[in-house]
């Protein structure tokens, strides 16, 4: 099964997005900490809490992840 990624944007759902997509959208900061993502058909959560998300998307830029990981999420949930 290929991985594909939604997100809650401007209280609409976006997606599917490829994995190198969500990525790119994090270092565009279209996607910060608090917001609501899910991967395939699982539940939702704050794109803080998938593991190594941040860390892959800034892997050069490590001053990065904190920044973005620290943003509040500024839709409805």
């Amino acid at each position: 099964m290929t991985t594909v990624w939604y997100c809650k944007l401007m209280g609409k759902t976006e997606g599917p997005f490829k994995p190198s997509e969500l990525l790119q959208m994090i270092r565009n900061e279209e996607v910060t900490g608090g917001t609501l993502i899910k991967k395939n058909d699982s539940n939702w959560v704050p794109a803080r809490e998938v593991m190594g998300l941040f860390e892959a998307a800034f892997k050069d830029q490590p001053e990065k992840v904190r920044k973005n990981l620290e943003t509040e999420y500024q839709g409805d949930y």
